[in-house]
């Protein structure tokens, strides 16, 4: 069995090495303003005149994905987070991250996430417009519209092998960027 805990590490190695060496595969940035939001609920929002562009870049992304959204709004994260609270308890709400009693509010970093494949469709789901209630995400057309908030998601691409430890980076920068909701131990 000690051999076979030697060749699992062996097989993990590889890929954080590539990862240290060449660092990440792609990094994607985007800045929403959640004013300009309208209700892509029953239209696709890929195929939206004024999201078309950004979701064709998203498309492109196919590997492992550890992403944040930065607040870019002076709005404090008291606020933020009285407004996601507001919301999650509201008739009819789909599910949002969790809110920690104990936070940094100093923070500029709203949630810290990742996916395995199909980022683009993790961004409709925190943009608020997937239609299953019970998938976690931001939700932000329900709910930071009408602050007008600004937020810039930043997003780190990785090779296909790096899947099995996307979540150990996910949590590395959870505890590097402290957001402002989400669990992360």
């Amino acid at each position: 069995m000690i051999e076979k805990i030697k060749e699992t590490a062996d097989k993990l190695i590889e890929p954080l090495q590539n990862v240290k060496d060449n660092g990440a595969k792609n990094y994607f940035q985007h800045d929403f303003d959640c004013s300009f939001f309208q209700d892509w609920n029953i239209t696709d929002i890929r195929g939206s005149e004024e999201h078309t562009e950004v979701f064709n870049k998203l498309g492109a992304i196919k590997g492992p994905v550890v992403y944040w959204f930065e607040i870019l709004s002076p709005t404090s994260t008291e606020i933020i987070r009285k407004l996601i609270s507001e919301y999650k308890y509201s008739e009819g709400a789909k599910s949002v991250p969790a809110l920690k009693l104990k936070y940094y509010r100093e923070s500029k970093a709203l949630y810290v996430g990742k996916v395995k494949r199909n980022f683009w469709g993790r961004v409709i789901q925190h943009l608020g417009y997937y239609q299953v209630k019970r998938t976690q995400g931001l939700q932000l057309y329900h709910w930071a519209k009408n602050i007008g908030l600004k937020v810039r998601l930043h997003a780190f691409e990785f090779e296909p092998e790096m899947e099995d430890l996307i979540s150990v980076f996910e949590l590395k920068f959870a505890r590097m960027l402290k957001p402002i909701t989400g669990k992360h131990s």
